[in-house]
């Protein structure tokens, strides 16, 4: 098709998204050398986050609809473009901003197939209108050849006006403060299930899911929605806001576990994070009778790990004062508590975003969960 058949395809399904008619004055969309977007309030937020086929995606991974396993090609290239607008859409959440523009460079190989480019497209566009960034438009981008896929998204949000909520704890309370509750948004623990689930061999998951329905029941239909988790996460827009106008003090998003994100936010203020074992339990035990499925020894164990250590749920952790009521859609997990002898944090600490795969084996300094460069 050559790269004007290829943006003809784009363009085509990103005129989909909710704002892709709603261009104010002045502002200028694809098609230039360079957009121009509205900054309403002289600030914008600006992330971005790059997925690398066999590091974050495979082409083979089947898609999930309804609770079953189906297809491949347009299907597969669906949940890449969802996750790759996802994961960008969940950053500018937690700083308690509103998506505003999306930007997207694709590198990929000739021989790509065309429903894949299709299904990559319609996958962006459908995680912008389904996720509810009703004001996002996607705004340009740029395309390349190479051996593999790389599909980079780069994200801006709005403030409205608003302070950013960042994983720093402002001044006046990171002098004062002795502990914090720890709140989270979203779930936990179903991509890493996923994951497993997706990089399990078709013919032994058939086999051990055919023999844990004789125990459980709904076994294959938890297979089916933990590899939507890990293919098509939601993250919960608009949750960033409402911890923000709840009070919220530091918040982050959960792109590497549970635990590893917990000690990121409070290793950024010179605090510990505690995870409360009884909230591990809870949330494991949706996930238990799968994880018994594909690990019998140690279904509990694997399901706990999961919750605690598994990433890409892209759930929203917010740091509210002790006691302080828990917003709408978040509950309690645990605590972030002084940590004896710990140095200040700088003013810019933690600032850094990461995500990749979940459920891996890489293990960094901090805590447990994925990292890009110890994990194999």
């Amino acid at each position: 098709m050559g790269e004007s058949g290829i943006l003809r395809i784009l363009n085509r399904r990103f005129a989909a998204v909710p704002a892709a008619g709603d261009w104010p004055e002045g502002t200028v969309g694809p098609g230039d050398d360079a957009a121009v977007v509205a900054a309403p309030d002289g600030r914008f937020v600006i992330t971005t986050d790059a997925m690398a086929q066999d590091r974050d995606f495979r082409l083979e991974w089947p898609a999930v609809h309804r609770g079953t396993f189906d297809g491949h090609g347009f299907a597969g290239g669906y949940s890449t473009g969802w996750k790759a607008a996802a994961q960008n859409l969940s950053d500018i959440n937690a700083m308690g901003g509103e998506p505003s523009g999306l930007l997207l460079a694709l590198t990929m190989p000739p021989t790509t197939p065309v429903a894949w480019i299709d299904g990559l497209a319609a996958g962006i566009a459908g995680a912008v209108r389904h996720l509810g960034a009703d004001c996002c438009r996607i705004v340009g981008g740029d395309l390349g050849s190479d051996e593999r896929i790389t599909v980079a998204v780069t994200a801006t949000g709005d403030l409205d006006g608003r302070p950013a909520v960042r994983r720093t704890l402002p001044p006046a309370v990171r002098a004062v403060t002795a502990g914090l509750d720890l709140v989270l948004c979203g779930r936990a623990g179903w991509a890493a299930a996923g994951l497993k689930v997706l990089e399990t061999p078709r013919g032994r998951l058939d086999e051990r899911l055919r023999a844990a329905e004789q125990a459980e029941l709904s076994v294959r239909r938890l297979a089916a929605l933990a590899a939507a988790a890990q293919l098509r996460p939601r993250p919960v827009l608009g949750a960033g806001r409402v911890a923000a106008e709840a009070g919220a003090l530091a918040m982050m998003d959960v792109s590497d576990g549970v635990l590893k994100d917990a000690g990121r936010l409070a290793t950024a203020n010179g605090l510990r994070a505690e995870l409360d074992p009884e909230w591990v339990r809870r949330e494991a035990s949706t996930l238990v009778p799968l994880a018994r499925a594909l690990d019998p020894a140690i279904g509990w164990q694997t399901a706990e790990r999961w919750v605690s250590s598994g990433g890409e749920d892209y759930g929203l952790l917010a740091a509210l004062p002790t006691g302080a009521t828990v917003p709408a859609g978040f509950r309690l997990i645990g605590r972030l508590v002084a940590e004896p002898g710990a140095p200040a944090p700088a003013e810019n600490a933690g600032s850094t975003g990461s995500t990749g795969r979940a459920g891996g084996t890489g293990r960094a300094a901090d805590t447990d969960g994925w990292d890009h460069f110890t994990d194999r």
